[in-house]
């Protein structure tokens, strides 16, 4: 079973437009579900419904290619910025399937990026003013090469049936050319530009000079991170909180990763949530230093250990703590030099031990990464390792069995103040594990 297929099927059909030229029979699978299934509805002699189902949908190829092509980058790279905001219509055009309509019915199927993998998702849809309904819904986590092979497939297969069918000079034609023909050392930009929901072929000159100044001053790894995290309106002010962030690197005491280097970081499973794999972090590293998971103090312990201060306060131009970049870690074998821009303690803390995980599970013994807010795996798992790791939640059930109501917002400001961690991390953290929250 594949996670993601696009199959087409050509239709003859007269004519030289781009339409005519590429109607053709689409069929989308995800995690071996057909998203493009669909009942047709019609009305028998009787004057009663007929039911038709279909697997594929009949519609001119092109535009679902033209759509394709117009946000190639962005499909690939861009996720979304944070976990709170609800996607807005921009970044929808961007990322759903729906935009490519022009008149068809088509699923509603979504691509979002998540660091290495691409998120698919599709929806059971009854259009408005269509005599279809989509049937099945489906999500699929998979390798973003995967799908870019299958969709470049199907891009290239459009292309060449309008170049068999002599029609030329249309925009799709033209963008991917632009595509296929990006040489080695253009991929890096066309990336970070794509993580930030923006394309290559329509940038600014000052835009792109801010772009190749941050590639030498910050490095790839790190520009990386940061377009994954911003967007074209506030990338220039998050830039700056980032350069903030590694200077710091340079002068901040060094850490240790001594004391946890010999223990193995659980792999990434794709077939379940990112979440899942910092907080099995936290158990497995909590169980090999013989910490208890109903320990108030653990974070503190193992902050000792690794020789993390919290408390220090950096002098760094005064922001909201909640910005999209809080911090950095810079990886040299068994060091670390972890830096905290957060004005409060708790929100240091918090951040220390994302980039606990984060060092810990790098890919190469030297490594440098941001701390921030953007929907990716490992950025996903590094915030559930901190939550883990700072509010435990074996602990949080132990201090809320036994009571006969509900955990009040008095005691999760107390057990906040106790493991010296933010109120916000204690209240998600019994919501997610099963403890009974009142709002009043």
């Amino acid at each position: 079973m594949s996670d993601f297929e696009l199959q087409v099927d050509w239709v003859d059909q007269e004519g030289r437009n781009q339409s005519d030229a590429t109607l053709a029979s689409l069929l989308i699978q995800v995690g071996g579900v057909a998203v493009t299934e669909f009942t047709a509805r019609h009305m028998n002699k009787f004057g009663g419904p007929l039911r038709n189902k279909c697997k594929a949908v009949q519609i001119p190829a092109y535009f679902v290619a033209e759509w394709i092509a117009d946000n190639w980058w962005s499909i690939l790279w861009e996720p979304r910025k944070n976990e709170e905001e609800a996607d807005d219509d921009e970044f929808l055009s961007r990322h759903s399937l729906l935009t490519a309509q022009h008149g068809f019915s088509l699923p509603r199927l979504e691509f979002v990026a998540s660091g290495g993998t691409l998120q698919i998702s599709a929806r059971a849809r009854d259009p408005k003013f269509s005599d279809v309904r989509f049937c099945n819904s489906a999500r699929a986590t998979a390798p973003r090469e995967k799908v870019e092979s299958e969709l470049r497939r199907f891009v290239q297969s459009v292309v060449d049936r309008l170049n068999d069918r002599r029609v030329s000079e249309t925009w799709l034609q033209d963008t991917w050319s632009l595509i296929t023909e990006t040489k080695d050392d253009e991929l890096s930009f066309c990336r970070f530009i794509g993580a930030l929901g923006m394309s290559p072929y329509d940038i600014d000159d000052g835009f792109a000079k801010l772009i190749e100044r941050l590639e030498v001053a910050l490095g790839e790894r790190l520009l990386m991170d940061l377009c994954l995290a911003s967007s074209e309106s506030d990338f220039a002010s998050v830039s700056k909180v980032a350069e903030e962030a590694v200077a710091l690197t340079r002068t901040v005491e060094k850490s240790t990763l001594s004391p946890i280097e010999a223990i193995s970081v659980p792999q990434d499973n794709y077939a379940v949530p990112a979440f899942r794999r910092g907080l099995q972090a936290a158990e497995i590293l909590r169980k090999r230093l013989g910490i208890s998971d109903t320990d108030p103090n653990a974070a503190s312990r193992i902050f000792d250990m690794l020789e993390i201060d919290t408390t220090l306060q950096t002098k760094s131009v005064q922001r909201n703590d909640d910005v999209a970049v809080t911090g950095a870690v810079v990886r040299f074998e068994n060091e670390m030099k972890v830096a905290l821009l957060q004005q409060t303690e708790a929100k240091r803390r918090f951040a220390a031990a994302r980039a606990v995980f984060s060092a810990w599970s790098s890919e190469t013994p030297t490594e440098s990464r941001l701390l921030t807010s953007a929907v990716t795996r490992d950025q996903q798992a590094n915030r559930a390792f901190a939550a883990e790791l700072t509010a435990p939640k074996a602990l949080i059930r132990s201090r809320f069995r036994g009571k006969k109501r509900k955990f009040t917002q008095s005691d999760i400001r107390e057990l906040a103040d106790e493991l010296r961690v933010s109120p916000d991390v204690v209240r998600k953290q019994a919501s997610n594990n099963g403890v009974t929250i009142s709002f009043g």
